[in-house]
């Protein structure tokens, strides 16, 4: 059984997408077993990540061009 998240403040966010866009994410969720609010969360966690990657990859690089 999934465990409840807990209870936080809450803001909406809200996002333009065609009736094609959101039913595409709405099944990959449920193709994860995710809600759509699981998913976003999760997608939005992936792209920080990639950020930081690339953001942490740009530093060594200049860092190594400097030696």
């Amino acid at each position: 059984m999934k465990e409840k998240a807990p209870q936080t403040e809450r803001n909406l966010l809200q996002v333009r997408l065609s009736d094609n866009e959101k039913r595409n994410i709405k099944m990959m969720a449920a193709g994860q077993g995710l809600t759509l609010r699981e998913a976003t969360v999760a997608a939005f966690t992936a792209w920080a990540e990639k950020l930081r990657a690339q953001a942490a990859a740009a530093k060594s690089a200049k860092a190594a061009g400097q030696k």
